[in-house]
C-alpha cells in the first residue's frame, strides 16, 4: 500500500496466519488505507501480525484503526498482535490501555511465537 506516507507490505502468509509490515505515519490521513488494506489481508488470514518497526507516527486515529482491525480479526476468528512497536508507539498503547487488547512483541518471531500452534 502507498500514499500519503504509510506503506502495508505484505511478507509472509500461511494458512490463516498473515505478517504484514506496517512503514510510514499513521494519521487522519493514512489510516483508512491502513484499515482498508488490512481489513481485506483478514479476510483471507484472520491472525494477521503487524510490524510496526517501520512506524514513525502514530497519532489517534492510527490507534483507532489498529482498534478496528482487532475488532475485525476477533469477528472472524482471529487475532492482531502487534510486534516491534517504536517506544513512542507502546507508550501511547499503554497510556490508552489499548495494550490489554492488543498483544505487543518484541519482533515477529515472538508474535508468531505466541499464536495457537495451528496457525504458526
Amino acid at each position: 500500500m502507498t500514499g500519503s506516507g504509510l506503506r502495508l507490505t505484505l511478507v509472509e502468509t500461511r494458512g490463516p496466519l498473515a505478517v504484514a509490515a506496517v512503514g510510514g505515519e499513521m494519521d487522519l490521513h493514512t489510516a483508512p488505507d491502513l484499515r482498508r488494506q488490512a481489513t481485506a489481508l483478514i479476510g483471507d488470514h484472520p491472525h494477521l501480525i503487524l510490524d510496526l518497526s517501520g512506524v514513525t507516527f502514530c497519532d489517534s486515529s492510527g490507534l483507532n484503526a489498529l482498534l478496528r482491525l482487532r475488532r475485525h480479526a476477533g469477528e472472524n476468528g482471529g487475532r492482531l498482535p502487534l510486534a516491534a512497536p517504536t517506544d513512542r508507539i507502546t507508550r501511547m498503547l499503554r497510556l490508552t490501555g489499548a495494550d490489554t487488547v492488543l498483544p505487543l512483541h518484541a519482533d515477529v518471531a515472538e508474535a508468531r511465537a505466541a499464536r495457537p500452534s495451528d496457525v504458526r
